[in-house]
């Protein structure tokens, strides 16, 4: 007879498991070193802001998942003159959305950049003058006009999906 102080069972879906002891300190020590990775791994992601290549025409940041990453953006603010949130009707915040950055002139359009907001908030550094921002959500292309101005009062902008 096995002591009862270093066997546990475990419910194993249509059977019942006698589990030692040992074995389960064994599995606990095995995998207790990859929980930081795990953590460490799942913080970064929600931490990340993307911000532009310094080569490209205008500077944007996107991000905002997280406390981190939202406060991060919301100190880098006030160095951006259009600010755009993606959402959901009801509020909820969406991240992976494809936008465009069109310049609108008299007689002259001409698409400056396109990419993956990788959170709810999109700072764009514009140079003064008219835009076209627009947003892919929910598979249908979404577009609004902007006037860029300077960073001091950033316009703002909100493309809002429907809730699923």
């Amino acid at each position: 007879m096995t002591n009862p102080l270093t066997t546990f069972d475990i419910q194993i879906p249509q059977r019942l498991r006698r589990v030692s002891l040992h074995s389960g300190l064994l599995a606990l020590f095995i995998a207790l070193p990859c929980a930081p990775l795990l953590a460490e791994a799942v913080g970064d992601v929600s931490r990340a802001n993307t911000v532009s290549a310094p080569h490209e025409e205008f500077a944007w940041m996107s991000g905002g998942v997280g406390d981190e990453a939202r406060e991060e953006m919301r100190k880098a603010a006030a160095s951006y003159n259009v600010h755009v949130v993606f959402s959901e009707q009801r509020g909820s915040y969406l991240a992976g959305i494809p936008f465009t950055v069109t310049r609108v002139a008299p007689g002259n359009e001409r698409r400056l950049h396109s990419a993956l907001s990788d959170g709810p908030l999109l700072y764009l550094k514009l140079p003064p003058g008219s835009y076209r921002i627009a947003a892919q959500i929910d598979g249908v292309w979404q577009t609004q006009q902007v006037q860029a101005g300077a960073a001091g009062s950033p316009a703002r902008l909100s493309f809002v999906g429907k809730d699923k």
